[in-house]
């Protein structure tokens, strides 16, 4: 019986990848059975005129990104003729273009950035220029945070589980944002169902952009649990602006938990749910909250339309 390593069981797992998918399955195959490095194989395309580098060669077999734009795709017809593999082998993975862009527009109820932030641009141009490839390919049946603050009452970790359902055949991620109105950024931990893709923050503006990689593709239909980390370290203090946490949702979800744990000495004396349109505006909606004996405030909203969602807070 030939070892994991052999040459046949190499042959066969190339086999079955390029007949079955999906596509990075089968270039990292291929590439593992032509024996050739990443370097060697940015130094072949390059003699034969196409420049590729050994980032995205990378990305390509781990599934972080695939080739959409002509010159990459035609990339991938000269790697097919490297890795001495029948014409169209991985091309025929590709499968149709990625939905990008006003995609966006078909995930019902979806509002624009500037629906929900005043300073919508920076977010806008992450998302726009990021080459995320998961925008608007799901929407969401149930989203929990649990929000931990230190004893000197500063955020210090946000638990998020997403639970996603597809709108279309073969979604394999989902990307998600996050405002930091403090100093720096948070650190994303992928905890179940997923692993950490690209990411983008900008400094000016707090926005962080994070791409989540789902652990297997989807299908229109199905619903997966995402659950990530954000972790808070370094020196940082009570933001200027006030202390508060909200949730943005520019699509339906059906519903928002919010759970917020503060330290047994940093409690506060007020909490006050709320709900409003968009960030900075008059709450529609808000309502004293309780702080329990183990120092826990919850807040469950159904059927959460586009808007804020959050809790504000007094400390004395």
């Amino acid at each position: 019986m030939p070892s994991a390593n052999s040459p046949a069981s190499v042959d066969d797992e190339l086999s079955r990848a390029l007949r079955s998918g999906p596509f990075d399955r089968a270039l990292r195959a291929a590439v593992r059975a032509s024996g050739l490095s990443l370097e060697r194989l940015v130094h072949r395309l390059a003699t034969a005129g196409v420049h590729v580098s050994a980032s995205s060669l990378s990305n390509w077999q781990t599934g972080r990104s695939r080739p959409e734009r002509t010159e990459s795709v035609h990339a991938v017809r000269v790697l097919e003729q490297i890795l001495d593999l029948p014409q169209d082998a991985l091309v025929r993975l590709l499968g149709p273009r990625r939905p990008r862009g006003r995609w966006l527009d078909h995930v019902p109820g979806t509002v624009s950035y500037d629906a929900i932030f005043d300073d919508h641009a920076r977010l806008t141009a992450i998302m726009t220029t990021g080459e995320f490839a998961h925008l608007g390919q799901c929407s969401y049946e149930g989203v929990e945070d649990r929000v931990t603050f230190d004893d000197d009452g500063v955020l210090r970790r946000v638990e998020v589980r997403n639970l996603v359902s597809a709108l279309v055949d073969g979604v394999d991620g989902c990307v998600v944002y996050y405002r930091d109105e403090g100093e720096g950024h948070p650190e994303v931990r992928p905890v179940e169902g997923c692993r950490l893709g690209r990411t983008r923050f900008d400094d000016e503006s707090g926005f962080l952009v994070a791409e989540l990689l789902f652990d297997h593709r989807l299908n229109r239909g199905d619903v997966h649990l995402v659950a990530f980390d954000q972790h808070f370290t370094g020196t940082r203090a009570r933001p200027e602006s006030g202390d508060h946490y909200f949730k943005a949702f520019r699509s339906p979800c059906r519903g928002y938990l919010l759970r917020v744990a503060f330290h047994p000495h940093a409690v506060p004396v007020r909490l006050r749910s709320f709900r409003a349109n968009r960030w900075g505006d008059e709450p529609t909606e808000e309502h004293a909250l309780p702080c329990h004996r183990n120092q826990v405030t919850h807040v469950y909203t159904p059927d959460v339309a586009p808007g804020i969602v959050g809790v504000r807070w007094e400390w004395d």
